[in-house]
């Protein structure tokens, strides 16, 4: 019975050409692919941290420029694409800001109390606890410095914003 039913398989059966290659690539997926690689990727103007005050330096200036004759359309989605991207630039500083000043402060306090907790049961010196200290008292100086100043590029930044909703908030002239 067996040798039947496989008889009849086999002489039935017609061998198609098999592709040896498979499709990997259709057109629909390589789309995709690049959306999402690009949704993800960095934009080429954008760098890192040390460049933020020259791009708010040119923001700054760009912005002056737009005083000059332009049409109203482009101006007004070039000055709300401006204002996206420094409430972007604000809300990343103001969350460094709170990182730094948490995670500094809780640095600060345990190299305080460890360096005075060793000089109260007497394992160290003075003289020893003393560079301990003051290199808690100079990174709490130094951090503070470090959020006053990112506080100063907010409202450098809060300015803008605010000068910016004014331009957009202006009705049109004809």
């Amino acid at each position: 019975m067996a040798a039947q039913v496989r008889s009849r398989i086999t002489d039935s059966f017609t061998a198609v050409e098999l592709h040896i290659e498979q499709d990997n690539h259709p057109p629909a997926l390589v789309t995709f692919y690049r959306r999402v690689a690009a949704s993800f990727s960095i934009p080429e103007g954008e760098t890192e941290a040390s460049n933020r005050a020259h791009l708010l330096a040119g923001l700054r200036s760009s912005l002056g420029k737009l005083h000059t004759r332009q049409a109203k359309a482009s101006r007004r989605t070039y000055l709300v694409h401006a204002r996206e991207q420094l409430l972007i630039e604000r809300q990343r500083l103001i969350l460094k800001n709170e990182i730094i000043q948490g995670y500094g402060r809780i640095e600060v306090w345990l190299l305080s109390v460890a360096s005075l907790s060793l000089l109260m049961f007497n394992s160290v010196s003075l003289l020893w606890a003393l560079p301990p200290l003051a290199l808690s008292i100079g990174r709490s100086w130094y951090l503070d410095r470090q959020c006053k100043m990112r506080l100063r590029t907010v409202s450098e930044i809060d300015a803008l914003i605010g000068r910016i909703e004014g331009v957009l908030q202006d009705p049109p002239s004809t």
